[in-house]
């Protein structure tokens, strides 16, 4: 007569050991695809933003959404009234005046009229897949009318970090000259009317890292046929986070008329202190430099789109020496103060970016 035998114990660990080694072989595979699924995404996101960015170039004589297009409403730049942007407006009004991507996609995907609800949106279904970090706090003053409505934003639903950059020295106009505007050198027409309504005077962000390793253009203006003799080497955006304080701590901006940066730009990409891609260096903290795009920075791939439409990717390294790809052509170096190294040999002070 024939036997039921069960299964032994040396069966029972035959079989685990089996499925241990199976699921160690299939990891890598699972993690690849994982990996090729996010840059798939990211690649995607970045094509949709470039494609209405270039409809709305194609409808606004060729001028980009940004801080001197879409951020103005009354009185062009940060100096305008904060009531034209906190609390509820409409779902494509910048959520700051530095917002490039809200009046690009923010009717199309129905953001809240709120503002503090419109930011979660944007930046919870606009992000890079990588990016999976959460702002830690609010930054802003107690006086911006809406503060309640972001803290109430951040306490029950979470508000993701940015991930979508784009360059500073693209979104504002031509460097004036320092220490004000001199009559006959350079002055282009209407720029000394321009600068004292904006900021009262020469405004003060130009003396800041960007403007002190280079100085745009004094005739350039946010429009396509300005941003350099290839659309192919400017950079429209890129992967990015936004600044990592020295506590290690990723926040939100909320101020609605930043005057520089707030969510949305970043400074000279080939600038060392630029945290919004965090390579150490002298007083940034570790802990700071491995937030946002992670560890392993240099090696990292950034997903980059052009000014032509085209998206490519680099490692951080491979774009800081790639100065020219995030300032207008004709930019000069006038210091090499905290600039990569990969940037700094093939210029000197004085040179222009092609």
């Amino acid at each position: 007569m024939g036997s039921n035998r069960g299964f032994t114990v040396v069966d029972v660990l035959a079989a685990g050991a089996v499925g241990c080694v199976a699921v160690a072989l299939a990891q890598p595979v699972l993690k690849e695809n994982k990996a090729q699924s996010m840059n798939i995404t990211n690649r995607s996101q970045h094509q949709l933003l470039s494609a209405r960015q270039g409809m709305f170039m194609l409808a606004n004589d060729g001028q980009f959404t940004g801080a001197n297009v879409t951020g103005w409403v009354d009185v062009p730049g940060p100096n305008q009234s904060d009531a034209h942007y906190v609390g509820n407006t409409t779902a494509g009004t910048p959520t700051q005046t530095t917002d490039w991507i809200t009046p690009l996609i923010g009717e199309e995907f129905g953001f809240s009229a709120n503002r503090a609800e419109r930011t979660q949106q944007l930046f919870e279904q606009m992000r890079d897949p990588r990016n999976g970090r959460y702002n830690d706090a609010v930054y802003g003053s107690a006086a911006i009318d809406d503060l309640a409505d972001f803290t109430a934003v951040m306490t029950n639903d979470g508000i993701r970090s940015t991930s979508y950059l784009t360059p500073a020295a693209f979104q504002y106009r031509g460097t004036p000259l320092p220490g004000g505007f001199v009559p006959g050198q350079g002055l282009v027409k209407g720029d000394e009317y321009f600068w004292n309504l904006k900021y009262g005077g020469v405004p003060y962000n130009w003396s800041i890292p960007m403007a002190g390793n280079i100085k745009t253009p004094r005739e350039y203006r946010p429009r396509i046929d300005n941003v350099g003799a290839s659309t192919s080497q400017k950079v429209m955006f890129a992967d990015g986070t936004r600044y990592v304080d020295f506590s290690g701590s990723i926040d939100i901006d909320i101020d609605p008329t930043p005057s520089f940066s707030g969510n949305f730009l970043s400074s000279f990409f080939a600038y060392e202190g630029e945290v919004a891609y965090g390579r150490d260096w002298p007083g940034l903290p570790f802990s700071a430099r491995r937030q946002g795009l992670g560890q392993d920075l240099d090696s990292r791939v950034l997903f980059i789109t052009f000014y032509d439409g085209s998206t490519r990717s680099a490692t951080v390294a491979q774009a800081k020496a790639r100065p020219d790809w995030w300032a207008p052509t004709g930019s000069e170096w006038v210091s090499f103060n905290n600039i990569a190294p990969e940037a700094s040999d093939g210029y000197e002070v004085g040179d222009l970016l092609p």
